[in-house]
């Protein structure tokens, strides 16, 4: 939940270019302050939300799969301005919001791969780019 400290110390606030707390959207106060899910792996696999690191030679984005008490979320319309839908986005109703940290279980963390080799990635731009082959990539 928006405002949380963790055991780090650290407190849990919306990034930047999303909803500000505590601003009123949909007809809602203090919209941010909730959880946020969506049934869209494509959806919640979007720059605006997943963030990319570096593991070895990849770039991956971790991912949240959950399960969420039926009943216990409203559904809201994407909030996200280039997001694309795909053929299974019912965009109307990709946003779940609920409030209750006991309606949400997490099932399993999935690891994507966005770039599986980072090195290869730029040897291949730079072939595309036609930079000289003579420097080593790495």
């Amino acid at each position: 939940m928006p405002s949380t400290v963790v055991s780090s110390g650290l407190r849990i606030c919306p990034p930047s270019n999303h909803i500000a707390r505590p601003t009123s959207a949909f007809g809602i106060a203090d919209f941010s302050n909730g959880i946020f899910v969506t049934p869209s792996i494509y959806y919640c696999s979007d720059p605006a939300y997943a963030v990319t690191f570096t593991y070895n030679d990849e770039r991956l984005i971790c991912l949240l799969e959950c399960s969420v008490k039926e009943g216990s979320f409203g559904r809201f319309k994407c909030t996200v301005p280039n997001y694309v839908a795909h053929p299974d986005d019912d965009i109307n109703a990709i946003e779940w919001r609920l409030t209750n940290t006991a309606d949400i279980e997490i099932i399993s963390v999935l690891f994507i791969p966005v770039i599986k080799s980072k090195t290869e990635a730029a040897r291949s731009r730079a072939k595309k780019l036609g930079v000289d082959r003579g420097c080593p990539i790495s």
